[in-house]
């Protein structure tokens, strides 16, 4: 039972941590690689722009789409005196000196958005065992990493998370001289004299389906970011890319978002196209726009 109710203290503590670090701003540096999409975190001239938020507010949602796009490295910030002050999120590695702008990195392991179980006293894992780590250890404290059973039994649940083909852990009984979690894969507990189990329950992936763009539409809700998808005066808004394949990044970086539900693209009149990534649920009339919107289905 102490094994069991130890278990349950730890799984809960470990819930709701977030997956990211980031990294001190950097003054003065750019950040290589390609943007993937931007967003206004400040504006002197059209607040509206700010989406009724601060700009510290408009800098926490920069991070939290980079944290959700699996391509996006870190964020680089627009100078203080541009009459609109950007975020840019971007998918390189390295920094480059670059006055007046700052860079931010983050640092993010594999971690998927689950949940864990209630420990299971008298039963076991079956599927294989992926990997295995000494909790407790009678005549070998040292197999213990200088850290507590409690410890030993947080790490085994963050490299739960951290591995794909993880679904839980069987813990071994407490009358076993080295005391062991295990890594496993499987998918049905069995009964087992002594062991415990605790499964990981994890978010059904989103299959995305793209609806047809619908002509003079505008989508509503609040603009989560922007991407220049064609310019006519500065090509190198474009990052290298044609048309078709920024707007194929918009498509990804919108997938990749929760809150994102559909694209709207500026009128083809504009020197710089651009495509909006929204969270609103209807369209509207809007002369020379267009929308596509995402939908959302389980994948078998």
């Amino acid at each position: 039972m102490f094994t069991v109710f130890v278990l349950i203290l730890v799984v809960n503590a470990v819930q709701g941590q977030s997956a990211c670090e980031w990294g001190d701003a950097q003054s003065g540096t750019g950040l290589g690689g390609n943007k993937l999409t931007q967003r206004t975190t400040k504006s002197l001239s059209n607040p509206e722009w700010m989406n009724d938020m601060t700009f510290e507010e408009n800098v926490a949602f920069c991070r939290l789409m980079c944290e959700e796009m699996g391509e996006c490295t870190g964020l680089q910030f627009s100078p203080t005196y541009w009459n609109h002050q950007e975020c840019f999120l971007m998918d390189g590695t390295d920094t480059y000196s670059r006055s007046g702008w700052s860079t931010s990195l983050k640092d993010c392991p594999f971690r998927r958005s689950c949940a864990w179980g209630d420990a299971m006293s008298g039963t076991g894992l079956n599927g294989d065992k992926l990997t295995q780590r000494t909790t407790s250890s009678l005549s070998n404290p040292e197999w213990m990493n200088d850290m507590t059973f409690e410890e030993n039994v947080a790490v085994c649940i963050e490299q739960c998370e951290e591995n794909r083909e993880c679904t839980g852990l069987q813990f071994s009984p407490t009358s076993w001289n080295h005391q062991e979690c295990f890594l496993m894969n499987g998918d049905a507990t069995y009964s087992r004299s002594g062991w415990s189990t605790t499964l990981l329950t994890c978010e059904v992936a989103c299959n995305v389906e793209w609806g047809e763009a619908q002509s003079g539409k505008g989508l509503n809700g609040d603009k989560l970011s922007q991407r220049t998808t064609s310019s006519i005066s500065n090509p190198e808004w474009m990052n290298g890319y044609t048309f078709a394949e920024n707007v194929e990044i918009c498509r990804t970086s919108c997938a990749e978002n929760k809150e994102c539900t559909g694209l709207q693209f500026s009128p083809t009149t504009w020197d710089h196209q651009e495509c909006f990534l929204m969270n609103g649920d209807e369209t509207y009339n809007r002369s020379g726009w267009s929308t596509s919107l995402k939908n959302c289905a389980a994948e078998m």
